[in-house]
Parts: structure tokens; sequence; C-alpha cells
């Protein structure tokens, strides 16, 4: 039986970062004759924590309302009988204490960055997280990294020339039953309200499609919670009015369950044009309902291109504005072919159904020293 802990800032039922849907999929995946997981977490993004389930036939989650000292003692105290310890983040505080409590009682260490280590993303707070990545290369001997994509595996390899491995899985996706709507001529876009979502450019390209296409809108799905996502918000709601598109640019805010998924189900793509992003699940949701996806080439998508599931494009406003109108303009056989590849190929490469095998023989993999 191999224990897996996994310190977390949010976990499922929160819906405020990846790892809280990724790893939950993952854990419900696992044989419970081979593996067993505990989760600590914060309350970060959950309702109602007093209403949550904290264990299942497949994990056991503790939900702590501070990242500080209770969460630290909490998590070292379930390390004692864990052999895996799996970090979805470099900079969240309890990382480097728990990395270091790792460390000493020998336990095998898995360190997923999920984009941290991407240049546009150290820009933020530059000089504290170079600090941190100093602290955390004197241990790298003893990590594990776990990257999304080959691009991130790059990444990581700059940084952490000395790291005990590096391994590329994906993301999989918990595969939704799929919803089929008639579509509409509207573009969505899902995530959070961040500079670094490219979110001003898309709106600048949509302003030219709407010239050619008056029918056509976009709704803008997801929240700004930091103050300056709150910042760059207000910034995109006052280009929408300078373009006079009130009445065709929707920001609907944070949106869950049925409403978010119908959204996406009658759209007729999902918009991904960050200048980085180290996966994206929302590609996946959107793919599990045949609805097609544009990204941009600064994210590891360009399998859309191969299998013909959408567009992987150059970030511009040229590229964004020719690929919606193509969409637009394609006869109904070929993009009801496109939705068909679209759902093709989440089935085939991200069902964590299919795939939970891969992570199975990863974590034998990096225990098989712990078990001895």
């Amino acid at each position: 039986m191999i224990k897996i802990l996994h310190p977390l800032l949010c976990y499922y039922p929160s819906q405020a970062g990846g790892p809280a849907n990724t790893l939950y999929w993952l854990n419900k995946a696992l044989p419970v004759s081979e593996f067993s997981a505990t989760v600590v977490s914060t309350t970060f993004g959950v309702v109602n924590p007093s209403s949550v389930i904290t264990s299942s036939e497949t994990s056991s989650t503790y939900f702590l309302n501070s990242k500080g000292k209770s969460f630290v003692s909490q998590s070292i105290s379930l390390l004692k009988t864990t052999d895996v310890v799996q970090f979805s983040s470099l900079f969240f505080p309890p990382t480097l204490p728990l990395l270091l409590a790792a460390v000493y009682k020998k336990k095998a260490i898995i360190m997923s960055p999920r984009g941290e280590l991407y240049p546009s993303a150290l820009q933020q707070k530059s000089l504290k997280k170079k600090l941190w990545l100093a602290v955390i290369k004197c241990f790298q001997k003893h990590i594990n990294f776990h990257a999304t994509n080959t691009y991130e595996q790059d990444i990581i390899e700059k940084h952490f020339l000395k790291a005990k491995g590096i391994t590329v899985i994906p993301n999989y996706i918990e595969l939704p039953k799929q919803i089929i709507l008639q579509t509409e001529a509207k573009f969505v876009f899902v995530g959070r309200i961040n500079p670094i979502k490219n979110i001003d450019l898309l709106i600048e390209a949509f302003a030219l499609v709407k010239q050619k296409n008056k029918a056509v809108i976009l709704q803008i799905v997801g929240s700004a919670r930091l103050v300056y996502e709150e910042k760059y918000l207000a910034v995109l709601k006052a280009q929408v009015k300078q373009l006079g598109l009130q009445t065709s640019v929707q920001f609907l805010g944070h949106l869950e369950g049925e409403k978010k998924e119908h959204i996406i189900a009658s759209s007729t793509a999902l918009i991904l044009p960050s200048k980085s992003e180290n996966f994206g699940n929302v590609v996946l949701e959107a793919l599990a309902h045949g609805t097609p996806v544009i990204a941009s080439k600064n994210t590891p998508w360009e399998v859309l291109n191969n299998t013909h599931a959408g567009y992987c494009i150059d970030t511009s406003v040229n590229e964004l504005t020719k690929t919606m109108l193509k969409l637009l303009s394609i006869d109904t056989i070929a993009y009801k072919e496109m939705r068909k590849n679209a759902y093709t190929l989440c089935k085939s490469k991200f069902d964590i159904q299919t795939n939970i095998k891969v992570w199975e023989n990863y974590y034998k993999t990096i225990t098989a020293h712990v078990q001895k």
C-alpha cells in the first residue's frame, strides 16, 4: 500500500485553482487496494466548509482555516505514515517547512510547479521568489519534479539541474456526461481575470469580428481575486465601453457546475489566448463537451491542430480575429466533425480512468526505495 500526502491551498469542492479538481480526480481514480491519499487543504474557495465530506473510499481530507502553524503541524503528524509527499506549489508557505521534514524523514517527494517557474509568473514578487527558490535548490537532489508538458520540463531543468528526476504527465479529467446543445454565434473565455490571460487582446480582436458578424457575442467567465487582477478587470470593462461593446461582451463572474458547462457546451469555441499556460484545465472542460478550442502557442496545445479539434495560434489580434471568423464561417458538416474530434481527443488522451496507470506506475517507481 502506497500512502500519499497532498498539502494544498485548495481542494475539491473548491474551484479556486486547477489542482483542486485535478488531484481530486486522481485520488478518486487510484485503486484502493494499492493506494491511499490524504489531503491537507485550506478552506480557500470552499463555500461551506462545515458541509464538506472529509473522507471517501480512496482518500481522507482535512480542511483547515489557515496555512500557518496548525497546517504545518497537522501535515507533519500525517507525514509519519506517508510514503510520498506530493506538493502542488513551490511557493505555498507550508511547502518549505514540509519539504525539510520530508527530506529529513526520507520520504519520496514530488514537486509540481504548475506553471510557477514560467518567466511571466516569476515576475510577480520576483525577489521573494528568487530567495525561496535558492533554498529549495539546496534540496533538489531529493525532489522528483512533475511537469505537465515538455516546455515546463525544460524550464524546470534550467532551474534545478541536479533534481532527482523530472517526469512529464499531463493533467487528466474525470469525464462529465457530455452536454449536447445547439451552438450559438458565441465565444467564451473561462479563467482568472489576470493580465497573463491576454483578455484585452481577445476583446480587441472580438471588436473586429463584430464588424463582420453583428450577432456574435463574447462571454467572459471568471473572477478577479487579487488587487492587480481587480485593476485589470476595470481596464477591460473600460476597453469594452470605449469600443462600444457593452451589449456584446458579457462579464459573467465566477461560475461553476451546470451553469459553466452549459455556457461552454453552447459556444462556437472556447478561447485561451494566454501569454503562457502550463496546461489549462479549462481546455479539457471544453473538449469534454465537444467544444473546439482556440489556444495560443504559448500553451501546450499544439495537439489541437494535429487532431483538428481546434486551433493553436500565435497570440496576436490578427490571428485571433482570423481564427474566430474562420470558425463562424465554417460549413456545418466540417464544424460537427471538429466537435466530434474535440470530444475524441479528450476521451482518448486525457480521461483519468483510461490513463490512471501512468500515475500508478510513477508512484511505484519513485517509492521503490521507500518500500524496501
